[in-house]
């Protein structure tokens, strides 16, 4: 998977101003989208803006069973009733980060445009992830050229955009996801201690995500423990410096969040949530879809389920109600599993020359835990639906999406190799 000489750069770009060309349209793109959707019209952003107004009006982390009373917001102007729920017991560096951009933001923005300032860090934040996939395509060899159009194919999703236009966790999940894989694979390339360190600080990162993005950390472990056996022996050789810097990263908020909450997985507040909202028929609490009393599959339930879950991972924006016409989301599948034939089809030798321990180890390995990531996300999204509410969601499967761009990367790498035999 890793590649020592990275190509050259074959747009007269360098890495760097590639990167901020990136970063800059993309930036643009976002922004343009967010401007367009009104305060809480996206799904649980008035959760996190909760957080966020407590941490605001009062320097202090809110209790579990906040709010005690009415909170008007000052950034948004929102206000929570007594009562009213919040997902509490998570990380939260996402609003830090946006603490920050509104303190900015108040400067130039008017005070009923203060929201705008709050999801602007996770438009910084989609900046870092288009630059983590241009560099993890250089990383593996690609052209300049090439590395920013796999960038930009992942990046453009739609719903991708459409998550960091507002205020939300996912958007800091797919950053550090795109980050350890960029890490990851620079750090494979050369384990100096620099690079240790930073691989550590990305660990840290991902510690502080949710935990349907965790398996991107059983990803980077299974390839760590590939290389160390069968590559390079010396691969951990600055193990310690990586331990401490994903520690000092993590530790304190994680620490700060189970000192106050009991938990940093959020599960508690989902076992609220679900509590709040069993007994509404509408809610779907209780449905089956695997195992049931009669059926071993309920297609019934389990249709709608798959179709809703695979197009919001495309495209469902609003409050999962606003669709585009169903044959965007049809041509979207067939290129998705267009590309997984491809890359299936790739794992044949490039020639004589080339071992079956070489293909397995650089490519069929990684290329089986990508792919695999997909059944995977969707059976464990089904078994939380089945056993709490029905909520069939793109986002739960996000862990894929910079997956998807290093999928992109190593099948266009074997590509262009077969082709310049």
């Amino acid at each position: 998977m890793s590649n020592e000489h990275p190509a050259l750069n074959a747009t007269g770009l360098s890495d760097s101003h590639c990167q901020l060309l990136l970063a800059v349209c993309y930036f643009v793109v976002i922004a343009f989208w967010s401007f367009g959707i009104a305060f809480n019209n996206a799904p649980d952003e008035s959760t996190h803006f909760y957080l966020l107004e407590f941490l605001k009006a009062f320097h202090a982390l809110p209790a579990a069973s906040e709010p005690h009373e009415p909170l008007v917001g000052s950034i948004s102007g929102h206000t929570w009733q007594k009562g009213e729920f919040w997902y509490h017991g998570l990380p939260f560096p996402h609003i830090l980060g946006a603490m920050l951009t509104t303190y900015i933001g108040g400067w130039v923005l008017p005070s009923d445009m203060l929201y705008i300032a709050a999801r602007s860090f996770n438009w910084l934040l989609g900046c870092v992830f288009i630059c983590a996939l241009f560099r993890t395509s250089r990383s593996l060899g690609l052209t300049s050229l090439v590395s920013v159009m796999i960038a930009g194919a992942t990046a453009l999703i739609p719903q991708v955009t459409f998550v960091f236009s507002y205020l939300n966790s996912d958007a800091y999940g797919l950053v550090s996801v795109a980050l350890l894989i960029s890490a990851l694979i620079s750090f494979t390339n050369s384990p100096t201690r620099k690079r240790s360190l930073y691989f550590g600080l990305v660990v840290g990162l991902m510690l502080m995500a949710k935990l349907y993005f965790i398996p991107a950390l059983v990803f980077a472990g299974i390839m760590l423990l590939v290389v160390r056996v069968f590559k390079n022996s010396n691969i951990f050789a600055h193990f310690p410096t990586l331990i401490v810097a994903a520690i000092l990263v993590s530790a304190p908020m994680l620490m700060m969040v189970y000192h106050t909450y009991g938990e940093v997985s959020g599960i508690l507040g989902q076992i609220q949530f679900v509590d709040l909202h069993r007994l509404n028929p509408a809610a779907g609490f209780g449905t089956c879809y695997l195992l049931c009393d009669h059926d071993m599959i309920n297609s019934t339930a389990l249709k709608p389920w798959l179709d809703l879950t695979l197009r919001s991972y495309f495209s469902v924006t609003g409050w999962m109600n606003i669709f585009i016409p169903s044959m965007y989301y049809r041509v979207s599948g067939y290129i998705l599993i267009g590309i997984a034939c491809v890359a299936i089809f790739q794992v044949k030798p490039l020639g004589e020359y080339e071992s079956k321990r070489t293909i397995v180890l650089d490519y069929a390995l990684p290329l089986l835990m990508i792919i695999g990531l997909y059944p995977a996300m969707i059976l464990l999204s089904l078994i939380a639906s089945q056993n709490s509410l029905p909520q069939p969601q793109g986002r739960y499967l996000f862990v894929t999406i910079p997956f998807l761009g290093l999928l992109l990367s190593l099948t266009v790498k074997r590509l262009i190799e077969r082709r310049a035999q």
